[in-house]
């Protein structure tokens, strides 16, 4: 959830004319003028106070470059009070980032030098983070230098959810070319010798102004703004990434990962642009390193253009067979007018959205110039980029998305990201690595379910012989009961199947002859799951493919990828027999493939009752509310609450009528009855819940006919109102035997 601004290029300083936001013909006193710093301030001034009202927090503002017009103490000077019109919104100066740009070095001293950056690290250095200065932090000798008075740099910024690296671009900005064997400072000192040293005072002033200009158009010719990150920087910041999230690999790191540098590391616009040194010398390094470290998302400025597009980055060589890292790059505006793009927001795992390991998620806001008076628009609920890596997505409607992770948790947070639209339906197919990963719910699971929910759901799924799915639903409608009871001679089709491997026969189905194209016909989304075999130098691994007609990606995946999880583990354990696989046998992948990806509303849940549902997952609970109707206890309340607080709730279209799993309560209760040792008043509640028994019947068949011969709203006012009566005649029952009981 951490907020970030990104500025760049403020170039604050004494205005050069391109500053001023007016054509002025007249002479006006440039004090009197608006420049465009002005509208900067005035633009940052709202956006503190629009944050506070909206409720938001700036956790880190990160400058990239060019805090000055030409290296002055003024503009220095005045960066802090820029910073400070965001008022409260400032960050403590620790989690302000700022790197220099090609206008914040003295190009009088050449590369290495400390010196070159001195008002630059007189300013920042010690107050804000910074990047590693050559010859100060590093040098040609060591990778961690003592920097004597200078506080140590402080280039990497990690908060909760991301890590922000500064790097310096702007080290050989100013550079001087010294190949050339002619000392040109003595040929100029000879140039127009005899006219600088003549007689007449005019001929000497031509003269002395003719040279001065010569040395002007040397240093013009001599001196570069080149951009480079030398190899040693690089080195210096690996050796600093210990300790941090930088360390672990970006699929195992939850950060979102920031690199900060004044220079762009590709082409920007399309416009051709005619200098030495256009791009960084050494880019392909820069990039390798970028690649390396797996960073998502790269800020530069200097172009003063904005720009935001993918880079596809990869080491040079021969590559094919390596994959490319996907990187988020960019540039800020630099350009600060009235109703232009001034700088951006990032906001990291927005929507109150938790981290990630291999699936980061950035909401870019675009903050504009405003002029006085003028309110300040943001669009705080912009729709979030997924940083992940992309597998395979078409942006052609109908051609299928391929979405691969290590883990399901990352799988998930990007198949959430995933636009889908029933009017133009698209195959998705999801792979997970990590076959352990599928038995916890996502981080970003809604409804405040948990990895028991998930456990317990997936287990009905899968129970070979439900009572209750033939009384609820009226068919065989749960996979456990087609995959272990529709093999050959009604043998586990799974374990059937591990058999096969490593044939591609190796196939259950879920789906009958009977039932297959007839669209009358009620069966699973989940519809085929083929086993595969990948051999491996130690060993086999089974790779686990489910087919599906169709899957909500929002919230049935994670239960269909546990289940899947559960299969492979029966395939597991049969293939360990095969003797035509090599030995031993691993989980492999779990691989989705549905033909209809969608986004639903509706939470997965065991069809039926709580009591229905008990009679597969918890068959001892109808005698248990049984017993403790009859001997009361402190837990006869809780217990009997919550078994029957879902009868008569809405469900979808429905409503929750129970069935099987009240008429073994109604046993219960008589057995208990017969008896004769149950406490006075036992009776009365049978009789309530016998009458509940009746209701629901009614209801069931009322609910059943074609027009319902009751409207839902009139049997869940029935149920809710009998089951109102059974719980008060429980109440008075426990009373007697002096058990607490709270209306």
């Amino acid at each position: 959830m951490s907020l970030i601004l990104h500025l760049s290029d403020v170039h604050l300083g004494s205005p050069s004319p391109r500053q001023f936001d007016s054509n002025d013909k007249f002479g006006l006193d440039p004090r009197t003028r608006e420049t465009i710093v002005t509208h900067l301030q005035r633009t940052l001034r709202s956006l503190g106070h629009t944050l506070t009202e909206r409720g938001k927090k700036l956790d880190a503002v990160i400058v990239s470059g060019d805090l000055t017009n030409a290296n002055q103490q003024d503009g220095y000077e005045q960066f802090t009070k820029l910073l400070d019109e965001l008022g409260e919104q400032l960050p403590t100066s620790e989690r302000v980032l700022v790197v220099p740009g090609n206008h914040d070095a003295d190009w009088d001293i050449q590369p290495g030098d400390p010196a070159k950056f001195k008002r630059f690290l007189d300013l920042v250095r010690g107050k804000y983070g910074s990047p590693l200065i050559s010859g100060l932090d590093y040098d040609e000798t060591t990778v961690r230098r003592h920097t004597g008075t200078r506080k140590a740099a402080a280039p990497i910024l990690q908060l909760d959810d991301v890590t922000i690296v500064g790097f310096n671009s702007a080290d050989f900005c100013g550079v001087r070319e010294d190949q050339t064997s002619t000392d040109w400072e003595a040929v100029l000192d000879d140039y127009l010798a005899d006219d600088l040293a003549s007689a007449y005072i005019t001929k000497r002033e031509a003269a002395a102004k003719t040279v001065e200009e010569a040395k002007m158009d040397l240093r013009r010719l001599r001196v570069q703004d080149m951009a480079r990150i030398e190899p040693r920087q690089l080195d210096a910041l690996r050796e600093r990434f210990v300790g941090t999230s930088i360390a672990h690999a970006a699929d195992e790191d939850p950060h979102l990962r920031i690199a900060v540098l004044h220079h762009p590391i590709g082409p920007v616009t399309g416009q051709e642009e005619i200098k030495a040194f256009e791009t960084m010398t050494n880019l392909e390094s820069v990039r390798s390193f970028l690649f390396d470290t797996g960073f998502h998302l790269i800020l530069h400025g200097h172009k003063h253009e904005s720009y935001k597009a993918w880079e596809w980055l990869l080491p040079a060589g021969d590559n094919l067979d390596r994959a490319p890292w996907r990187a988020l790059v960019i540039g800020a505006p630099g350009e600060f007018r009235v109703g232009r793009l001034v700088c951006r927001l990032l906001e990291v795992a927005p929507d109150g959205d938790r981290a990630v390991a291999g699936a980061p998620r950035l909401r870019t806001i675009d903050v504009k110039g405003i002029r006085a008076g003028q309110p300040l628009q943001l669009d705080l609920a912009a729709k979030p980029l997924s940083l992940a890596q992309p597998f395979v997505r078409s942006t052609e409607i109908g051609m299928p998305w391929v979405v691969r992770a290590r883990t399901a948790d990352a799988a998930y947070q990007q198949l959430r990201d995933l636009h889908t639209d029933l009017r133009q339906p698209r195959a998705v197919v999801s792979v997970v690595e990590d076959a352990s990963s599928v038995t916890r719910l996502p981080s970003n699971y809604p409804g405040g379910r948990d990895d028991e929910w998930l456990r317990r759901i997936v287990r009905w799924w899968q129970l070979p012989r439900p009572e209750a799915v033939r009384a609820v639903a009226g068919s065989e409608f749960n996979h456990g009961e087609r995959l272990y009871g529709n093999g050959e001679e009604n043998e586990n089709a799974i374990k059937q199947a591990a058999r096969a491997l490593p044939s591609s026969k190796a196939i259950a189905l879920l789906v009958g002859r009977d039932e297959a194209g007839h669209a009358s016909r009620e069966y699973p989304a989940f519809t085929a799951v083929q086993l595969q075999a990948r051999v491996q130098p130690d060993g086999t691994l089974i790779d686990v493919v489910g087919v599906y007609r169709k899957q909500d990606l929002a919230l049935w995946w994670p239960v269909n990828m546990s289940e899947l999880g559960s299969i492979q583990a029966i395939a597991l354990e049969a293939a360990e027999s095969n003797e035509q696989l090599k030995q031993p046998v691993a989980a492999g992948r779990l691989i989705a493939h549905a033909t209809i990806g969608l986004h639903d509303t509706v939470l997965p849940q065991i069809a039926g009752t709580i009591l229905d549902r008990a009679i597969d997952l918890d068959p001892d609970l109808p005698h248990r509310l049984a017993f403790l109707a009859a001997q009361p206890d402190d837990q006869t309340q809780s217990v009997w609450t919550t078994a029957l607080a879902d009868i008569g709730t809405h469900e979808r279209r429905s409503v929750l009528v129970p069935s099987i799993g009240l008429e073994r309560l109604v046993s219960a209760m008589r057995m208990h009855s017969e008896l004769g040792k149950a406490q006075a008043g036992f009776e009365n509640i049978v009789v309530e819940v016998e009458e509940l028994a009746r209701d629901s019947e009614r209801a069931a068949k009322d609910l059943r006919g074609k027009p319902s011969k009751t409207t839902r709203a009139e049997c869940a006012q029935t149920l809710q109102g009998r089951v109102g009566r059974v719980l008060a005649s429980l109440g008075e029952t426990v009373k007697k035997a002096h058990v607490a009981w709270t209306p």
